[in-house]
């Protein structure tokens, strides 16, 4: 076995930066980097101001890669000076560039180690240094490779490569779960190492479960070997993981990706962990986005493993390992639908079912309803059989919004249906219908017979593999017990057989009585196995001594000296060595925790197995002469099997109170061989003997024994001795109730009861009765001091069994006949019941209603306290009613009280169909039954309610008794029909109404006669138009409309048109049912109360088809503007039959090819898709047929938006006009249309007015022109597009004539504007948060113009991008947009111009 070697040091030799010059001395102060796993090792105290020790931003990530792929790990470093980045590993060196790469990307700062075409003897964990002059970095990444059709369990190759010392392939991973192509040949009964794996990761209330799955029904065996397992594992564990907890098995989830998790702490981060299926390892990724089928994530301390894409082949057992030890292990299995989910049609307010069976236990499906998941509540009900084979969804009170699709999943299988949900026609309207007691939905087979069908195939497949576990047992024990005579005989020849050899079993220890030679082995304080070595002399020979804690098997010698075999403290095992002289030989002594089997003997010396306080277990010694044989003596807890002896003397096996098992010595003379002598709890088998004495086995023992054999031809079986055939076990007896213990022997023989170590005697309410080999012990009336431990011996015989006294849980009568009163409450309320009881331990409370369990959740709440129950149900509906039932039950037995839930609600409808008892010209009589669920509530009287025909409104004719349900109407019409509707009434209310299928008729049938031969007035394509006359006779009966039938020529059906119940009024009909082009004949009937008549003959036959008529245009436009550059669409609606020839013409002129012409049914379109002024034009739709042709005419122009006018020219021709003149627009000569716009505006109104609109001259002559006002005109060009641009003219007015006057010699003093700058509003202290926005701002006046400059903390700033400024007519302003702590400080404005300077300051503080 290979132990994992642990690196005590960062580096191995040879393996870090610079190896060969770095002597490991520079050692300095460990630091803690923000990167988990990165280990700084900084070298100086104290570093220098600006300087830093190397550290990583990003650490490679462990990876797990196929084998011959690209493998690379990524880091980031820093550090000042810059470090120096080398790669190692520690298995090897990385010096070959063909498989080695190390790369550095300036840009990114990132070193890659890149090694291409991975190979498996590339895994091995790598090491990343960065090392700087003050100090170094490291971190450890795992790189695992996965080999191509590598299979974990390779055991004869790998056993090849340890004997030829290749230990590196030898330690590759490998799970403990052999794949299915490398699966030995399986002995007949052997259980699947799966069996345990599943066992060890399962909650306990699983353990039924997987039991029953393998075929094992000896639980007690399981247990305990299930518990040592657990122990071994743990501490496994141990060595890689702490705190493993939270473990859930694989499951589906909702967006169909299979998932299991658990939670564990690596010891070491840069542990391994792998993943295996049916023991072979799978690759995963631990990036979700990737594109890999398996995914490790780690949340936390949880870790979860994910699969998508899910496939039946996917089904397998899954392991997670740490390292070489397993953590967790699940199964996950496939299911498949044997009776999928049908479409399932209910009405409205009623419940739907879905039902489906699986051809596995499932405890949960996920349902999910219009793509949504469905859990247990108000609204649905989720059923599973007690199998969990039938699993049920129960729609509640459907509704018409809840119609869709409805989907079953079982993991990747899934089946679905629709829910049709049909609206209540019979409902009020304007109101809710009532809530129904009905289900619709279902299968439509017999699911429980599907169900027990494939019950029965897995209960067959598990009793198959029981029966084969069973088989191969029995086997074993034959072959054992065929063995033991053989071994026997040998020892008794004197003859050498080799080492002794001890034979662990669950239930059974064979004694080896052989001559050995054995030595010394395993001596001192070995942590590993001993065997005893063999001596010819007189020698000590030890095996296991010391405080060993393996097993060790004591040395036999041929002298008589002492061989002890785990002796001391051991923890191990021992077997005593073998003598052939009269000397002692001790196996297991002092205090040794192992198992001991005592030395064989060939004279009358003693031989001990197992003496002192031992806890392990012993054999005895065999001897050839009349000498005793201890095994087990003392107070051994471990096993002990007699020695065997070939003179009387006595052979004991398992003395003392040893709690171990022990089987008998044999002997060759008629001496007594005890086996398990004293208080020994184990098991004992009888030795065996060569003559006609008597061989016991189990003196006091509790477990089973077996007869020795025997070599002289006498009874070789137990039968001919004492023995138990039916034992004791433990009972529970009812407190008051007598109670009775037997116990069967092979042979009529004396025995003695003991209680708790104590005799007992008949007497005191006990009785002790024998009748020949049956021994029975009575207990007239059990009490609490009865409970304890009774033990019957009969010789060295014994077997005992606990019995416990208790009391089954009871009722108060009280409240026994409280509870036993029926609830009766209304559909919607709540019901409630309540049970106290007196507390008591291992007390199980469950409620039923009429058999069947009910569970908390949904409508149904269950409270359990100390001392009572309560049970709640909400929304009670009438199908609720029924019995309630509260069971008490504990270990002892079980208690029940009953009562009874009454939900009352309206009636049901009336029972029909509606029977008519009698029909007249005057009387209607019918008849119908009471309803089937009178609501709880007897019905009091039934309300009628009539609709004559042909009407909509219903009325009521009255009520009868309960008694009675029959009704004559007498107040109706000869001829007519009517339909009457029958309600049931209780306290609670109306039922819904039993309504007659067809209508009623007084009296007999009275049918008008044919009307007159139907016309046909017009056709068209899409409409016959018909006329018709009343018919002649009437037969007296008012007519009240038409009913007409059509008949399509070659054909012989006629059709009907309008039904019976929606007559035609008028004598004339539109008939738009018809097909175009095709030919019709049609027929009418009068209509009256009792039906319709006789049909009228045939009209002439009419063809579906338009007239012929000459085109026609409707509203068509005559006039399009459309921008240049813009699509021309021109639309023209016609009218023609036959359909016309389209033609279109631009100026007479037949258009160009790339003027598009689209012709549909009716229209037709002309498109230009990018026009152009020269395809303005006059456009001219002709349409011809056989009847005529037509013509119409579309102005197209197309323009554009007017260049404005050239300049503006003003002459004043006569006093109070100016003559405006411009030059024409550029667009005047291409369009028309375009005209001119003159606006005015005056100094004395200061408003644009339009003083001239649609001039088509390039003048205009302005009046009114006042002297001392000013003038100005503008003028635009408009065209159907829009106006332009205008153009200003000069002004005209007040100063445009004004004459220069003379100062006439008068000078005038100059007046001078220049001044320094001066500061009009200074600038104010600001204080702002850090991260806001700042305006600072001042006035500043001079003339000339100053020149502004910004300083903060004297350094100009004008020219900083951080800060906006601004200087608007002396307005200065400075703009930061978010305030940092280096803007604070002194802020000062300068303005300087030629005259002199001016400057103001402020301070600026920046809050946090």
């Amino acid at each position: 076995m290979f132990k994992r070697t642990k690196v005590t040091d960062g580096t191995a030799t040879g393996q870090g930066p610079d190896a060969e010059n770095w002597d490991g001395k520079e050692v300095g102060f460990r630091k803690k980097s923000k990167v988990p796993g990165v280990m700084i090792t900084q070298y100086i105290e104290k570093l220098p101001e600006g300087k830093s020790h190397p550290d990583f931003t990003r650490k490679p990530i462990a990876l797990t890669i196929q084998e011959g792929k690209f493998a690379f790990f990524k880091a980031i470093v820093t550090g000042d000076p810059k470090p120096t980045v080398v790669w190692s590993r520690n298995n090897g060196d990385v010096s070959d560039p063909a498989r080695y790469q190390s790369k550095y990307d300036p840009n990114s700062n990132e070193h890659t180690f890149e090694m291409p075409h991975v190979k498996p003897d590339q895994a091995d964990t790598y090491k990343c240094f960065a090392k700087n002059e003050y100090g170094q970095a490291m971190v450890t990444v795992v790189l695992n490779v996965i080999e191509v059709g590598f299979k974990m369990t390779k055991a004869p190759q790998q056993q090849a490569e340890v004997a030829n010392c290749n230990f590196k392939k030898v330690l590759k991973r490998r799970s403990k779960v052999v794949p299915k192509a490398e699966e030995p040949e399986k002995k007949e009964g052997e259980i699947d190492p799966k069996f345990w794996e599943l066992l060890m990761s399962a909650d306990k209330k699983d353990y039924e479960r997987i039991c029953a799955e393998f075929g094992v029904t000896d639980f007690r065996w399981m247990l305990k070997k299930l518990n040592e397992m657990k122990r071994e594992r743990e501490e496994e564990q141990a060595e890689f993981v702490k705190n493993l907890s939270d473990l859930k098995p694989i499951h589906i989830n909702a967006d169909g990706t299979a998932s299991f998790e658990l939670e564990f702490d690596l010891l070491d981060p840069s542990s391994s962990i792998y993943l295996y299926k049916d023991g072979e390892m799978i690759p995963y990724t631990k990036e979700l986005g990737d594109k890999m089928k398996h995914c490790l994530r780690k949340v936390g301390r949880k870790y979860i493993f994910s699969m998508r894409d899910l496939m039946p082949e996917d089904a397998g057992f899954y392991q997670l390992d740490v390292e070489d030890v397993n953590m967790f292990s699940t199964d996950f299995k496939m299911v498949d639908f044997l009776v999928k989910i049908q479409e399932v049609k209910a009405m409205e307010r009623e419940d739907a079912v879905f039902e489906c069976v699986i051809s596995a236990p499932l405890s949960k499906l996920m349902w999910f309803g219009k793509n949504m998941p469905l859990e247990q509540g108000d609204k649905y009900d989720i059923e599973v059989s007690e199998d969990k084979l039938i699993h049920r969804l129960v729609v509640k009170d459907c509704m018409v919004v809840d119609k869709g699709i409805y989907a079953a999943c079982a993991g990747i299988k899934s089946c679905n249906a629709w829910l049709v949900v049909e609206a209540d026609k019979g409902a009020p309207k304007g109101k809710k219908s009532a809530r129904k007691t009905t289900r619709a939905g279902g299968s439509g087979t017999d699911l429980q017979k599907v169900a027990q069908e494939q019950q029965q195939k897995l209960d067959k497949e598990r009793e198959e593999r029981k029966e084969k576990i069973k088989a191969a047992r029995e086997a074993a024990a034959e072959a054992a017990a065929a063995e033991e005579p053989e071994k026997t005989a040998d020892s008794g020849a004197g003859k050498d057989k080799g080492a002794a050899v001890e034979v662990e079993r669950i239930d059974k220890t064979s004694v080896a009585a052989t001559t050995t030679v054995a030595g010394d082995s395993g001596s001192g304080h070995s942590a590993g196995k001993a065997s005893g070595g063999a001596k010819q002399d007189g020698s000590h020979a030890d095996a296991g001594g010391g405080h060993s804690a393996g097993k060790a098997s004591g040395g036999a010698r041929k002298d008589g000296s002492i061989a002890d075999a785990g002796g001391g403290h051991s923890a191990g095992k021992a077997s005593g060595g073998a003598k052939q002289d009269g000397s002692h030989a001790d196996a297991g002594g002092g205090h040794s925790a192992g198992k001991a089997s005592g030395g064989a003997k060939q004279d009358g010396s003693p031989a001990d197995a197992g003496g002192g306080h031992s806890a392990g277990k012993a054999s005895g010694g065999a001897k050839q002469d009349g000498s005793h044989a201890d095994a087990g003596g003392g107070h051994s807890a471990g096993k002990a099997s007699g020695g065997a002896k070939q003179d009387g003397s006595h052979a004991d096996a398992g003395g003392g109170h040893s709690a171990g098992k022990a089987s008998g010595g044999a002997k060759q003379d008629g001496s007594h061989a005890d086996a398990g002598g004293g208080h020994s709890a184990g098991k004992a088998s009888g030795g065996a003997k060569q003559d006609g004495s008597h061989a016991d086995a189990g003196g006091h023992s509790a477990g089973k024994a077996s007869g020795g054999a025997k070599q002289d031809g006498s009874h070789a079986d137990a039968g001919g001795e004492p023995g138990i055939t039916s034992g004791l076990s433990d009972i529970l007896a009812t407190r008051g109730q007598p109670a009775e213990l037997t116990v069967k022997m092979n042979t009529d023989c004396d025995g003695a009861w003991f209680k708790d170590g104590e005799p007992l005697k008949s007497g005191g309410g006990i009785s002790i009765t024998k009748d020949a080999n049956i021994h029975k012990l009575t207990i007239h009336s059990c009490r609490d001091t009865d409970s304890g431990l009774l033990r019957f011996v009969s010789g060295d015989l014994s077997t005992e069994g606990r019995i416990t006294v208790g009391d089954v849980p009871e009722f108060d009568e009280d409240d026994l006949h409280k509870f036993s009163k029926p609830v009766i409450v209304r559909v919607g309320q709540n019901a409630a019941f309540k049970m106290p009881f007196q507390p008591q331990e291992s007390l199980t409370v469950s409620w039923f209603k009429d058999g069947t369990e009910l569970k908390d959740g949904g409508g149904v709440k269950i409270v359990r306290e100390p001392n009572h129950s309560r049970l709640l149900l909400r929304d009670c509906l009438r199908s609720d009613t029924g019995e309630i039932k509260i069971q008490l039950k504990n270990p002892f037995g079980a208690v029940e009280a009953t009562s009874q839930l009454i939900v009352l609600d309206r009636p049901g409808p009336p029972e029909g169909p509606v029977e008519t008892v009698e029909t007249t010209s005057s009387v209607i009589e019918i008849k119908w039954n009471p309803p089937k669920d009178d609501g709880g509530s007897a019905v009091t009287n039934y309300i009628i309610e009539r609709q004559e025909r042909g009407h909509s409104l219903w009325t009521k004719l009255g009520d009868v008794s309960a008694e009675k349900t029959s009704f004559r109407d007498r107040n109706v019409t000869h001829g007519k029909k009517y339909s009457y509707r029958i309600y049931a009434e209780n306290p609670q209310g109306l039922s819904d109404s039993l309504e007659t299928a067809d209508s009623i008729m007084a009296g007999i049938m009275i049918l008008s006669g044919p009307p007159g031969k139907p016309k046909v007035v017009s056709t068209s394509k899409t409409c016959i138009n018909l006329t018709w006359t009343p018919p002649e006779d009437d037969k007296g009966v008012p007519i009240i409309g038409y009913q007409v039938e059509k008949r399509k020529k070659d054909t012989n059906q006629w059709l009907a048109l309008n039904a019976i119940n929606e007559p035609i009024e008028d004598v004339n009909y539109a008939v738009k049912d018809v097909t175009e082009g095709a030919e019709y004949e049609f027929r009418v009937s009068a209509i009256n109360e009792s039906g319709a008549g006789d049909a009228s003959p045939p009209s002439a036959m009419a063809c579906a088809k338009n007239p012929n008529m000459r085109p026609c245009f409707k509203d068509p436009e005559d006039f399009l503007v459309v921008r240049a550059g813009n699509s021309v669409r021109v639309k023209i609606s016609y009218e023609a039959e036959p359909p016309p020839h389209i033609t279109w013409l631009k100026d007479d002129e037949p258009i160009a090819p790339w003027i598009n012409v689209i012709n549909t049914e009716g229209m037709s379109q002309l498109v230009i898709p990018s026009s152009k002024r020269s395809d303005s034009a006059i456009y001219t739709i002709k349409a011809k047929n056989s009847v005529g042709e037509a013509f119409f005419d579309v102005e197209v122009r197309v323009t554009d938006e007017p260049k404005c006018p050239g300049p503006v020219e003003l002459e004043q021709t006569v006093y109070g006009k100016v003559a405006v003149s411009w030059v024409p627009s550029p667009d005047q000569e291409l369009d028309d249309r375009l005209y001119y716009v003159v606006s005015q505006h005056d100094s004395n109104t200061r408003m644009w007015k339009t003083v001239a609109d649609r001039l088509f001259a390039n003048t205009y002559t302005a009046h009114n022109i006042l002297p001392g006002i000013e003038y100005h005109f503008r003028v635009y060009a408009k065209n159907d597009m829009g106006l332009s641009d205008p153009s200003q003219s000069p002004t005209w007015g007040a100063n445009s004539n004004r004459v220069p006057i003379s100062s006439n010699g008068v000078s005038s003093m100059e007046i001078s504007f220049e001044r320094p700058p001066s500061i009009l509003v200074p600038l104010k202290v600001h204080t702002p948060p850090k991260g806001y926005q700042l305006y600072m701002t001042c006035a500043v006046r001079g003339c000339p113009t100053p020149n502004v400059s910004w300083y903060l903390n004297n350094t100009c700033i004008n020219s900083d991008k951080n800060y906006y400024i601004t200087n608007s007519c002396g307005v200065c302003s400075m703009y930061i947009l978010r305030v940092r702590e280096n803007d604070g400080g002194e802020y000062r404005v300068v303005a300087v111009n030629s005259l002199g300077k001016a400057e103001c300051s402020t301070k600026l503080t920046v809050r946090d």
